[in-house]
Parts: structure tokens; sequence; C-alpha cells
């Protein structure tokens, strides 16, 4: 967790040191709440019983106890406000970075597997966690523990021998022993958890087809077999800490019992045994309450090694180094030579293709499903790894330049192009976010979408909710394009820009997306399963056929 936190630049250092602070002054008020009430009620009693109640100053004990409780709810209430702020700033840090690093290191414009991203965002909550639900709470386990152990040896010597071997064994050695047990387990948890979570989206993403089949009672009763497993192996994890927590009460009772014994057969100070035996209950009944949750322990340890791991990804693996990436005023002319890809480590490679790409031109890329059309479009934004020699952006190889510098020229308007919930133009600024109303309005007519927001009452400040609703997919298509457009590449990519379409529609896209090509200064790749030149006006037309 320490290596994380250094690695992110220890954002939160002042929170994270005051609800440490404030972690021990609640810890330390709460013991010597006990161990002073424990004192005043039985040096009170014993004074009432000897006749000199009215001699008993009780003053400054009720005041220390009500000050202790004081100070207790303060220095609690002020921890939990400091570790939230402290988590809160971790999170603003560590949550970018981390996205930032996947995306930066992944290749092509997939989105990430719904699975790894909810395994991501529980290693996230994990390591974030831990700092309130172990470092704090162990802190003040600590300063419990030394402010009771220090009420035991004024107390009586002996008392305070067991005491500190009770405390070094039940709430140190036991816990040490048990989180280092629960490391391993802690990982085949997680991959069980993954492989649980994997088996419940597939089931439902083809439930209707199962059934249909008569597979859904099947597939239901192997994923429940799963979830099961996932459960009993948490509960196996949780199990020992559970153990040692109830041990740890038992023993706090136990001492206290000792405690008053001791004071009775040796004759000592029965007040003073009284509030020693307050505040080692206490004491131990914090250590037994932290050890309910610290089987988080090495889930958080070995989420936060996970993560460290993701932030050491220095980016793609096949980008130009920076020291030795050359630089490019523009893609054109951008050669392909032979070049074939595969999406990802072992996949198919697509069919070997040659072509070269001008400033004004227009490339349609065609072919059937899945042959590869999108895939060799990726390549040439250089979101996969390309053979030595096979691109070239005018004489520079794609090896030679950086990643980002290509996509400052080329942009791709997706099939299927994803939003995330926000208005119109918060959508569009992604692409540029110093865009103007005027920019964005001209980049909406290109892309034939400005009839329909300008239609709407809110205009740009239209609302798009979760997965693109309160638009059709159409719509979804045409803002998409509009966003790619607002970006102002050299290259601009369509994917399938006339699906769902209709003939007039697609005639009036064709020919606003012509003007804009005439511009100067870009050229179009459209990916396409069979060609559409008939509805293009540019002054060089070349189709690319993969087979």
């Amino acid at each position: 967790m320490l290596k994380l936190w250094s690695a992110l630049g220890a954002p939160g250092r002042l929170q994270f040191l005051l609800a440490m602070g404030l972690a021990v002054i609640a810890s330390v008020s709460g013991v010597v709440l006990m161990g002073l009430s424990g004192w005043f009620l039985v040096a009170g009693a014993l004074a009432g019983a000897a006749g000199l109640g009215h001699s008993f100053n009780h003053l400054y004990p009720s005041a220390g106890v009500r000050g202790a409780a004081f100070t207790r709810v303060i220095g609690r209430y002020g921890e939990q406000l400091a570790g939230h702020d402290a988590i809160l700033r971790l999170s603003a840090r560590l949550r970018p970075r981390v996205f930032d690093a996947g995306a930066r290191s992944r290749r092509g414009l997939s989105p990430m597997a719904s699975a790894e991203l909810t395994a991501l965002i529980d290693d996230m909550d994990a390591a974030e966690g831990a700092f309130l639900k172990v470092v704090l709470p162990g802190i003040g386990v600590v300063a419990g523990f030394t402010v009771a152990l220090g009420f035991a040896l004024a107390s009586d010597i002996v008392l305070f021998v067991l005491a500190l071997l009770a405390a070094t064994l039940g709430a140190g050695a036991l816990p040490f022993l048990a989180v280092r047990r629960a490391r391993q387990q802690a990982a085949t948890l997680r991959d069980t958890a993954e492989a649980a979570r994997g088996e419940v989206a597939r089931l439902v993403e083809n439930a209707t087809e199962l059934d249909v089949y008569g597979a859904l009672s099947r597939y239901a009763g192997e994923t429940e077999a799963t979830l099961h497993a996932w459960q009993t192996q948490a509960e196996q994890l949780e199990k020992p800490f559970r153990g040692i927590s109830a041990i740890l009460s038992a023993a706090g009772v136990l001492i206290a019992v000792v405690a008053l014994w001791r004071a009775t057969v040796t004759g000592g100070d029965l007040p003073l045994a009284a509030g020693t035996a307050l505040a080692l209950m206490a004491a131990f009944e914090a250590a037994s309450a932290m050890l309910k949750v610290l089987e988080s322990a090495p889930k958080a340890r070995a989420a936060s090694g996970r993560l460290a791991g993701r932030l050491d990804m220095a980016g793609a693996a096949w980008d130009a180094a920076q020291a030795g990436a050359r630089n490019i005023t523009s893609v054109f002319p951008l050669e392909v030579r032979g070049l074939s890809v595969s999406a990802a480590p072992g996949a198919p490679l697509t069919p070997g293709v040659s072509f070269r790409i001008d400033s004004g031109s227009l490339t349609e890329l065609t072919g059937p499903s899945g042959i590869g059309k999108t895939t060799l479009a990726e390549a040439l934004m250089r979101l996969h790894p390309v053979p030595a020699g096979a691109v070239t952006y005018g004489d520079a190889e794609a090896g030679q330049v950086r990643i980002a510098m290509v996509l400052e020229r080329i942009a791709m308007s997706p099939q299927m192009p994803a939003f995330l919930p926000g208005t119109v133009g918060d959508q569009l600024r992604l692409a540029k976010p110093d865009a103007s109303e005027a920019e964005m309005r001209a980049a909406l007519e290109v892309a034939l979408a400005d009839n329909f927001i300008f239609a709407r009452t809110e205009g740009l400040d239209s609302w798009i909710g979760e997965n693109g609703a309160g638009f059709s997919g159409g719509e979804l298509r045409r803002l998409g394009l509009a966003r790619a457009i607002l970006a102002s590449p050299e290259l601009l990519i369509l994917d399938e820009p006339f699906a769902g379409l209709d003939e007039t529609l697609g005639e009036r896209l064709a020919a606003s997306l012509s003007a804009w090509l005439a511009g100067g200064g870009r050229a179009l790749l459209v990916l396409q399963h069979k060609s559409d030149r008939g509805r293009w006006n540019a002054a060089h037309i070349q189709q690319v056929a993969l087979r």
C-alpha cells in the first residue's frame, strides 16, 4: 500500500497524517475514559461505604470523564472526516492514472471487458479502503494498548506482564500469522471472483438464446455452483480472523477479572485495579473489532500490488521511444506496403494489403464482416504494432513515430461510438476541449446532426444518458461523426458511415462529407462491406478489397 501511495506522489499526505493523529487521540481518549470511569466509580463507592462521601472530591474525576468522552467523540469524528478526505484525494490521483495507463497500453479501440473493469474497480476499492479499515484502526489499537498497559503497570507488575503477553500474542502474533496465511487465499479468491463474474455476465447476456435451446437451467446451475465456491472461499478467508477476534474479546474479560482478583488477594489499590480492568477490556475489545475486518488486509495488499503494476506500464510496448522519435508535420503520403496485423496476440492475421493515401483522396476499404477492416484502420492509427516498413507517414516509418503524434492527425468515426453521460456539448468537447459553439455547430452540420440537435430546446445542452439514452442509434452515429470531424483530422476514418440510414439521407451525408474533403489537406478512409463509389464526389477515389 505504501508503494502504491508513494508511486502516486503521496497525495493527501497532510490529511493522512492528521487522520492518524486523530485516530490516536480517539483511541487513547476511549481507553482513558473507561479507566478513569472504573476508578471513579469504585473509589466513590468505597468512600461512601467508609462514610467519607462528603469529603470525596468528585469534581475533578467527573470533569476528566466528561473531557475524555468529549475528546473521544471529537477525535473519532475528525478522524473520519480527515480519513475520508485523504482517501478521496488518493482516489482522485489513482483512478485517472490507472485508466490512463491502461488506455495507453491497450491495443485498438475496443473497450475494456466488463469482467476486467469490475475486477479493476474492486482492486481500487480494496486499496483505497485499506486505510480506513486497517491502517487507522491498527494505529488506534496500538495507542489504546499502550495506555491500557500503562494502567496495568501502575496497578500490578504481574498483571502488566500477563496483559503484555496476551496483547502480543492475541493482537500481534496470531493476526500476523493469519494475514500471512491469507495472502495466497486472497489471490485464489480473486480468481474465483473473476470467474464468477464472467459466468454471471455471460448467463445474463445469453439468457434468451440459452432458454430457446433448453440449456438455461444447466448453465444457471453451473453459475450457481461457481458463486457458491466464491462464497465458501470468502468465508474460509474470514474464519480465522473471526476466531482470533473472539479469543481477544474473551482475553479482555479474563485479564479484567485477573486485575480485580490480584487487587483483592494482594491488598492492592482496588479503584486503580477497576480502572485498569475496564481500560484493558476497552483495548482488547477495540482490537477484537478491528480483527473482524482484518481479512481485508491481504486483499488490499494484493490489490495494491496489481495497481502498482498497472501504473508501471510505460505505454504501448510498440510505441517509439521519446528520445529517438521522428516528428512529422503530416501523415501524407500515407503508404501501406503488405500490411497484415492481428487484433490481439494470437488472433488471426488480416489479409495483406498495399495502398497509398494522399491529401484529397478517398479510399474505400471493403470486405466481409470479420475480415479485419477495423483492425487495419486501427493499425494506421498506430493502435496495433505493425511490421517494419509496412506503414510510413511521409518519409517516416510508423515505428519511428509516437502514437500520440499520429492520433493528433488521424481520427475515426466508429460504427458504434461510445458516449459518457453528459450534454451534447460535453461529448463534442472530448475531441476539442476549447471548441467554440460555432465550431461545434459547423461539425454537426457536416455530420447532418444539426437538425435534430437544434430542434430540441436544449440544443447543445441536450442530455445523452447512459448507453446513449435519449437518442437513436443513427443519431448517435452522426454525433460520433461530428465529434471526429471537430478534431480537425488530416485523415478521417469512417466505419460503415451509411449503416442504418435511408437512401436519401445517405446521399446527403456523402455529399456533405465530400464537401468537407474538398476543404483541402484532408483524406477519407471508408470501411464498408461493398463499394459505394457512386455516392462520393472526390478528385481521386480508390477501392482496396480485402479477401
